[in-house]
């Protein structure tokens, strides 16, 4: 991170995104503290990602890839890593369309994702003068 700009927060969401119908809808999103809370953030919403595209095919193993990941501690530990020093993380996964009930041939990509808030450290001190 470069002088004068401080982390002010975590932004997380989780996004559906499709190409083919170029849109993208917000599943969920939440401002944390630390990079442990955002982690524990993104992990809370992989299972309930996972949960909502159920254990059927065809969504079944896009929801897999979620819970795999919800699992995988020692990869989330990197990726903690990653966070608390600045950078931005994720997990995704594509599937079929679940959003309009799979009734069209169109992969949606699931995201989940956080990445520090970067703030000026000029707009620090004058939000403190307030």
């Amino acid at each position: 991170m470069s002088a004068g700009r401080y982390v002010d927060g975590y932004w997380c969401e989780a996004v559906a995104r499709s190409v083919d119908l170029a849109d993208t809808w917000r599943l969920s999103a939440q401002r944390t503290h630390s990079p442990e809370h955002a982690l524990a953030w993104l992990r809370e919403q992989a299972l309930r990602l996972a949960d909502a595209l159920g254990h059927e095919p065809p969504f079944g193993a896009t929801a897999d890839i979620f819970r795999d990941w919800a699992a995988d501690h020692a990869y989330q530990r990197i990726q903690l890593t990653a966070l608390a020093n600045g950078q931005p993380i994720s997990a995704n996964a594509c599937g079929p369309d679940r959003i309009h009930g799979g009734c069209r041939d169109i992969e949606i990509l699931y995201s989940l994702s956080a990445r520090p808030i970067h703030r000026d450290a000029t707009t620090r001190r004058l939000l403190r003068a307030l």
